[in-house]
């Protein structure tokens, strides 16, 4: 094998994970003396995913957001709404060509970070440590490797996997159409396909313009005209006679799985991402669980210890339980829309924010659990036990 270049830090991908991590580097005074190259064979310039996550007060993109909410709706299956009060918590809406655009000025004006475009071929792993084949610059090594590019395979008979598949519309009509204050982060009152986990996303930016998404919960991607038939049937009906146009168009595919990842494949390789199991295996986010951990990783670094975030025993418990869901959506044990509804409507949403942020207490998820049909999750909860 011919000589590597060495680097102490390499980022395999420049995605949310990568430049997130990266941009963390450069924040830091602690690790300005490491030389770090991200690789990644896109530039990064391009709209190609919006990010919906909620926060507690303040936080690290609020500049760049596109929407900050603090009220939010759930409709059910009959259209009744439930207003949801997310204080101290709010709902945000990241464009990932705002997030591209940020990270990499602050990455740019550090020296120490270098910028590849290049295709990661391989991560070989020897027995001198993991090495970064690329495709056209050769082999590079370093003390750390962080790999956002692996992709995990959900096929497992044995575990829970469903897919959340969604195509979206920003569109902008004629006449005032939308509340600009209240987002709609799941409107069951649509024809549930097929009985699958089936809702409209909106977000709404002004009176007229709105992000107007299609999803599904499901084991299979629809046919591509299928989601543009729902999405204008529901556009037809909801504004009525209101003229729209089409400004951007968006699909996107999230894993929703409880296989397990190795995250830490060898002692200098680090996943991290979705690479690295940071999807929320019930809901598909991913965005701020990522950025918790990689915070985890930085303060690791600058300890000089093994940077690696590590699953405390509430996360091992919050993985159980949306393993139990997930079996009740595949399995089609309770309808979806009703699950969701009952969970915002008997618990208040503060406590379903941090339960989904896995910082719930044993007390608080025994009170959530029996929020739902006891019968229809103790099936699935026997399933999961029985199958792993």
């Amino acid at each position: 094998m011919p000589n590597s270049q060495k680097y102490d830090i390499i980022i395999c991908g420049g995605g949310m994970a990568g430049l997130s991590l990266a941009y963390y580097i450069s924040r830091s005074e602690i690790l300005s003396q490491k030389e770090v190259l991200i690789i990644e064979s896109e530039k990064k310039d391009k709209n190609d995913r919006t990010w919906g996550y909620w926060e507690k007060g303040p936080g690290e993109f609020d500049e760049i957001l596109s929407g900050n909410w603090q009220k939010a709706r759930i409709n059910n299956h009959f259209n009744e709404s439930q207003i949801l009060e997310l204080h101290p918590y709010s709902y945000k809406l990241l464009k990932g060509e705002h997030f591209y655009k940020y990270t990499q000025n602050a990455i740019a004006e550090k020296s120490n970070i270098t910028w590849l475009n290049d295709r990661v071929n391989e991560l070989m792993e020897t027995r001198d440590g993991t090495r970064v084949i690329t495709a056209h610059n050769g082999i590079f090594k370093a003390d750390h490797i962080f790999d956002s590019i692996f992709r995990p395979e959900f096929d497992s008979p044995q575990n829970q996997n469903l897919i959340q598949h969604f195509k979206g519309y920003l569109i902008e009509t004629k006449s005032d159409s939308f509340n600009p204050e209240i987002p709609d982060l799941m409107n069951f009152a649509i024809s549930q396909n097929q009985g699958d986990c089936t809702f409209i996303y909106l977000m709404p930016f002004s009176k007229r313009k709105a992000l107007v998404e299609y999803t599904i919960f499901s084991e299979k991607l629809l046919n591509k005209e299928e989601y543009d038939i729902h999405l204008k049937n529901y556009l037809n009906q909801s504004l009525k006679n209101t003229q729209y146009k089409i400004l951007e168009e968006e699909f996107g595919v999230i894993p929703m799985s409880d296989a397990k990842i190795n995250s830490n494949p060898n002692q200098d390789h680090f996943r991290i991402g979705t690479a690295g199991g940071y999807t929320n295996a019930a809901t598909g986010y991913t965005f701020a669980k990522t950025q918790k951990s990689l915070k985890v990783i930085i303060e690791n670094l600058e300890k000089g210890i093994k940077p690696l975030h590590v699953v405390g025993k509430s996360e091992r418990r919050h993985e159980i339980y949306a393993s139990v869901l997930l079996n009740v959506l595949i399995k089609k044990r309770y309808p979806a829309h009703f699950v969701f509804s009952e969970l915002y409507r008997k618990n208040d949403s503060t406590t379903m924010f941090k339960f989904l942020d896995g910082e719930t207490n044993f007390w608080q998820e025994l009170k959530i659990m029996s929020s739902v049909r006891i019968k229809h999750f103790a099936k699935a909860l026997f399933q999961v036990i029985f199958d792993n």
